[in-house]
């Protein structure tokens, strides 16, 4: 974001929801636009802290982690036994090792609501040859709908029946990530890099300058001059002196 700062903003995990993120890529991915605020500034130390969350809804995780660091227990998604899981992972891999179409629907059952997204079971009989089971898994909030979507439950909610479509495998980590868009509606869905932006009363091409940017200007820098900063404020005298 664009506050006139030399320096990136931070939005830590505990940031990004209200519910418990174990994966930063489960809530955002780089390119995605995203809503944020401003938390702090450390001048000294040149950091900015942002967060997705509002105050209130902030204060109510803090107060919900302090009641579990005195007992309490926080709001998880709907637990799988240990069989469950097992056959879940088998049928993971099973569909994983046979391909599948990845513009082909299937039913599902919404058995979870985060802020970020649904947690969708559905049946694999179909998408592979061979291949039967459940499996759970995520649609981001960006894969609800077609165009914006400004909260999960404006497009469905827990015990709804729903099409999805699996669009990658994560057997490493045994996920699934799941749409309820077309192929080419998700595509549509993503930011739109290369536009023009006004910043200020000038204007300036996003794909001019980014991290991967700052990064390998840096290094090429550090590598050519071997430099030392050092973040002092700079004052300038500019009373005029008498004789």
């Amino acid at each position: 974001m664009d506050i006139g700062a030399a320096t990136d903003a931070l939005l830590h995990v505990s940031r990004l929801s209200d519910e418990f993120v174990s994966n930063v890529e489960d809530v955002v991915k780089a390119g995605d636009a995203v809503s944020v605020r401003i938390v702090s500034v450390d001048a000294a130390k040149g950091q900015v802290a942002i967060s997705m969350l509002t105050e209130e809804a902030e204060a109510k995780v803090n107060e919900a982690r302090n009641n579990r660091g005195s007992g309490g227990r926080r709001k998880d998604r709907p637990q799988r036994s240990q069989g469950d899981r097992g056959a879940q992972v088998a049928t993971l891999n099973a569909l994983a090792d046979a391909g599948f179409d990845q513009a082909k629907f299937v039913e599902g059952e919404v058995v979870s609501t985060l802020a970020f997204g649904a947690f969708v079971r559905f049946g694999v009989a179909g998408l592979a040859d061979g291949v039967e089971g459940e499996l759970d898994g995520l649609v981001h909030i960006s894969a609800l709908a077609a165009g914006r979507t400004n909260s999960v439950e404006d497009v469905c909610n827990v015990g709804d029946k729903v099409q999805v479509r699996v669009r990658n495998i994560d057997t490493e980590g045994n996920k699934v990530s799941l749409s309820m868009i077309t192929v080419e509606d998700e595509a549509a869905n993503k930011p739109q890099r290369g536009k023009p932006r006004r910043r200020g009363r000038a204007m300036f091409n996003e794909d001019e300058m980014g991290a991967a940017d700052w990064k390998e200007s840096l290094i090429a820098f550090d590598k050519d001059t071997n430099p030392t900063f050092t973040n002092m404020p700079l004052i300038e005298d500019k009373r005029k002196t008498t004789a």
